[in-house]
């Protein structure tokens, strides 16, 4: 079969409708040798996040003037392209991000040698631990207290993730679109990781550990069982989301010691000047 291209969560179908569903305005727009740009109105200007993501590689010229031609004030862009971002008017706001990307199409044995070694230790103890590990198809009901949990350690630890009512609405749209892969220890849940799916990618949204289990690295057992499975589906990479150092230095020693590709985005972009019309 045809496999559709691998754009992030945020530039997928998927994304846009589960917005729209929650009342945003929501465009696309189309771009000279670019995936259609998925772009939301905030106060009145459209940012695109994670795009454009482009077909070709291009020239600078190229890719200038197809922005040239768009509505986008504000652009948290994918790809660094800072020559065609200045030359389609935009100056940049803010440094590039860095996100981590687990490939799976690899083989498992493969995955595992890319790792870090305490980090395969910490995996090799989690097989032992004394849980079980559940995938499950997310549901609402059924799993709100990893909602629960997840809005306490977001106070605790002082940030904030995307909001629980955009997992809603992605779910509600396509039942496979959202899963949740748990441990259970005495019947109790110990850990979860919880993953948006947009073939060919997945992308990982939130995860939790009860105090109690930290000592077993059930996250790294879940996580390469999680791709396993995603791989076998036919998904070709993860998606761990932005590596911060500063304000999350365990959670980016995690996803960087997987194994996991770390790449540099290209940066916080708002255009000055006269838009087309």
């Amino acid at each position: 079969m045809n496999m559709p291209p691998a754009l992030p969560l945020q530039q997928h179908p998927r994304f846009a409708a589960a917005l729209r569903r929650l009342g945003r305005d929501v465009r696309r727009i189309e771009m000279a040798d670019a995936h259609p740009v998925v772009a939301v109105r905030l106060f009145g200007q459209l940012l695109a996040s994670r795009g454009p993501v482009w077909e070709s590689p291009g020239s600078d010229c190229a890719k200038a003037a197809a922005l040239t031609q768009t509505e986008l004030r504000l652009i948290n862009a994918e790809t660094e392209d800072h020559a065609a971002m200045v030359q389609a008017g935009f100056r940049k706001l803010a440094t590039a991000a860095t996100v981590a990307e687990l490939d799976l199409r690899q083989s498992v044995t493969v995955r595992l040698a890319a790792a870090h070694g305490k980090w395969r230790n910490q995996w090799r103890r989690a097989q032992n631990a004394p849980v079980t590990v559940n995938n499950e198809r997310f549901d609402r009901h059924r799993h709100q207290w990893l909602f629960d949990a997840d809005r306490a350690q977001q106070k605790q630890k002082r940030f904030r993730g995307l909001p629980h009512t955009l997992i809603d609405a992605l779910a509600d749209q396509h039942r496979d679109a959202v899963t949740v892969h748990v441990a259970y220890h005495a019947d109790q849940p110990a850990a979860a990781m919880l993953f948006v799916h947009h073939l060919p990618v997945i992308t990982y949204h939130l995860g939790w550990i009860s105090p109690n289990a930290r000592q077993w690295g059930l996250h790294h057992r879940l996580l390469m069982e999680a791709a396993t499975e995603f791989a076998e589906q036919g998904y070709h990479r993860i998606d761990l989301g932005v590596v911060d150092t500063e304000n999350a230095p365990g959670l980016a020693r995690f996803k960087i010691a997987s194994g996991a590709h770390i790449r540099r985005l290209g940066g916080s972009w708002l255009r000055f000047g006269r838009q087309p019309r």
